[in-house]
């Protein structure tokens, strides 16, 4: 799967800007309306009208932020808090100005099972929008109630600028569950999971809207379905059903490299193992988290026509190389020592990556609509910088 790793992200990100730029062979979503859009009620409102020969165009993007609040991803998480004015700049640069604008924040936190494992709850954040203030802000400006960001024809939900707004709300810190569900967590926050969205949640997805998922997270999707016993701590040695208690589970049991679970047990027994794998997808039905495919229908099954109305890129790790090595045990004696994924790449500022091979394949699901990037580069500008000119190709007339 086309996943960039860091040295070839740059180039990635020029070819990317020139296909939005010129086309060079992709199919651009439709904004005159297509199914489902409604176009409606004069330039700048909830759906402006103009465009090519007087013909009416949609200028309403609802986008959802997912933030992965684990641990070790401070520094990413202040790397796109430095560089998400690059983002709001490419949307108040368009010919058109921002557009008809709902933009929301959630946590990659949707805890683990009976909240026996350490760091998580049974229920976690439970994909509802975070909108508290954090890091150094001393408020949000939201408009009381508020629990996403709204700038609709003008019509702000909050005051100060939009850039300040965001980065108060979205540096979640580190307390999140070390069993990411990201995939998972996106489905619920828009209740697209068979259940409604959660009530804070509500009046954000809008139908006559293009929807723009962006995921910011350093390891693989562990979405799991509700009751999953993957998360079980009660056995947490080699040798219990799902081994020690560490996200290193998500990929035993949800990869398969050339058709094999990637292993548990160090070759030799030695600390100093390491195993490089090689054509690593998602497990889907034959592994114990959520399949790939099934998250994918749910976010498709939001929008009447999901090939022209949803968008979705990530900033993570590349699928390789995948590698497994071995350290010692957390705490007291076990039959050897335990399993850890090697990250797939390093920032220079250290933050780090491992293979994201779920989410790859969830990004790449929606061909020319995905967009996959590094999470390790040293400046998230150019990556954010491309998703608002993403935003300004769809929602322009041509």
């Amino acid at each position: 799967m086309p996943v960039f790793a860091v040295s070839s992200v740059r180039i990635h990100l020029a070819c990317a800007l020139v296909v939005l730029a010129a086309g060079c062979g992709s199919t651009p979503l439709d904004n005159t309306g297509g199914a489902g859009m409604s176009g409606g009620a004069g330039r700048g409102g909830s759906g402006a009208s103009g465009g090519r020969s007087g013909g009416a165009f949609n200028r309403n993007v609802d986008i959802l932020f997912l933030v992965d609040d684990s641990t070790s991803m401070r520094l990413s998480q202040q790397n796109l808090e430095r560089n998400f004015p690059a983002f709001i700049t490419a949307l108040e640069g368009l010919p058109e100005g921002l557009p008809n604008l709902h933009l929301a924040v959630v946590s990659s936190d949707m805890g683990a099972a009976d909240g026996s494992i350490s760091g998580c709850t049974v229920a976690g954040k439970a994909g509802i929008f975070q909108s508290t203030m954090r890091g150094t802000c001393t408020a949000t400006t939201l408009a009381p109630g508020a629990t996403f960001i709204s700038n609709v024809g003008g019509v702000a939900n909050y005051t100060g600028s939009l850039k300040d707004v965001f980065s108060c709300v979205a540096v979640l810190g580190e307390s999140g569950c070390g069993f990411e569900q990201q995939l998972r967590a996106v489905a619920r926050a828009l209740g697209a999971d068979g259940q409604p969205a959660p009530a804070e949640n509500q009046g954000f997805l809008r139908a006559d809207a293009y929807l723009f998922i962006v995921m910011l997270t350093n390891e693989d999707d562990c979405s799991t379905p509700p009751g999953s016993m993957l998360y079980d701590a009660v056995g947490v040695t080699l040798t219990s059903t799902f081994g020690p208690p560490t996200s290193y589970r998500c990929n035993e049991f949800g990869h398969l490299c050339k058709g094999s679970k990637p292993p548990r047990l160090a070759p030799t027994g030695n600390v100093t193992d390491t195993v490089t794998l090689e054509d690593c997808v998602p497990a889907e039905a034959n592994g114990m988290l959520t399949p790939v495919a099934t998250l994918v229908a749910q976010i498709r099954s939001l929008k009447p026509d999901p090939d022209q109305q949803i968008v979705v890129a990530a900033i993570t790790g590349p699928a390789t190389p995948y590698q497994v090595h071995w350290r010692n045990p957390n705490s007291g004696a076990d039959t050897g020592p335990w399993p850890e994924l090697t990250h797939a790449c390093i920032a220079t500022d250290t933050s780090f990556a491992d293979p994201a091979v779920r989410i790859g394949a969830f990004v790449e699901a929606f061909g020319e609509n995905g967009v996959n990037m590094s999470i390790c580069e040293d400046s998230y500008a150019p990556a954010l910088q491309l998703i608002g000119e993403r935003i300004g190709q769809t929602i322009s007339p041509r």
